[in-house]
């Protein structure tokens, strides 16, 4: 069965509630990386450590919003194991809880033919809002179908982000990724890309929005003081896979007050990681 626009367009997501515990958001930061470095113990503990003063990380709504694969439906026509992350950002409305319920709506925004070769473009809309109707989150992912090109629809629209300077970084660190095979955002084998990046390796390859949230976590770092209410949105480019035990290293350009534009690199095989990425944020009085 090929993809069909109309069928995609108005596929019949439910809203749906997501609780969870002060214990899941711990289990979300860990599965961002933090706790892996001692090195990144004074910044991480706010994340992890189950006192009064524990935060979540604003990237935690990504995984919040995560976990059907509805893509896997027959129905919707999509050749699921060669999906592949392109783009993913987010947009803070209201801090997230520690704990508690959100609720969930989602819709396919855009989906955009590249032609047979490249595949097709999936834009998807989620969001997050408390169960008084109040928008918390709002998120971004956009994937590349590289199995649905050719389905006659429109082609991608050419868009140019600001560009990142030709200079050198005015800030940069490293952060190390998570390790071992059971660490919580490990992309299946089943999907094509990760069979590729797994196949001489004992690394893992991770899911994007792993990716997502270790970049998430540099970022505040540089561009917030680690402080996570500070956040109004941060959207990234993916241009390689991010594995299991290696360490990533984070560019930051500040553009102007509120706005710096970054990018990821990992360190041990020379290889870019997000090719772009941005960060709006309040700056300090």
């Amino acid at each position: 069965m090929s993809l069909d626009y109309q069928t995609l367009m108005n596929w019949p997501f439910a809203a749906s509630t997501r609780t969870y515990c002060r214990a899941d958001s711990i289990r979300i930061a860990e599965g961002f990386g933090a706790g892996v470095d001692p090195n990144w113990q004074a910044t991480d503990n706010r994340y992890i450590e189950d006192t009064l003063t524990l935060a979540i990380l604003p990237m935690s709504a990504v995984a919040l919003a995560d976990g059907e694969f509805w893509q896997q439906d027959p129905r919707s026509g999509i050749v699921w194991q060669q999906m592949v992350h392109a783009q993913e950002s987010l947009r803070v409305h209201r801090p997230l809880p520690v704990e508690g319920s959100v609720v969930l709506t989602q819709k396919v925004k855009d989906l955009f033919d590249r032609g047979p070769e490249k595949g097709a473009l999936m834009v998807q809309e989620q969001l997050l809002s408390d169960e008084l109707g109040n928008a918390l989150v709002s998120i971004e992912v956009t994937t590349v179908l590289r199995g649905n090109g050719g389905f006659g629809g429109q082609p991608q629209p050419s868009q140019r982000p600001e560009a990142i300077p030709d200079r050198s970084p005015d800030c940069a660190l490293k952060i190390r990724t998570p390790e071992g095979a059971d660490t919580l955002f490990r992309l299946s084998a089943d999907i094509a890309v990760a069979a590729q990046a797994q196949a001489d390796s004992q690394q893992y390859m991770l899911r994007g929005l792993g990716c997502f949230g270790l970049a998430g976590r540099g970022v505040l770092k540089m561009a917030c003081d680690n402080e996570p209410d500070r956040l109004r949105a941060i959207g990234v480019r993916y241009a390689g896979p991010m594995l299991t035990g290696e360490t990533m290293r984070i560019d930051l350009w500040h553009m102007r007050s509120g706005f710096a534009l970054f990018k990821m690199h990992a360190c041990e095989r020379d290889a870019p990681v997000l090719s772009y990425g941005f960060i709006e944020f309040e700056p300090t009085a």
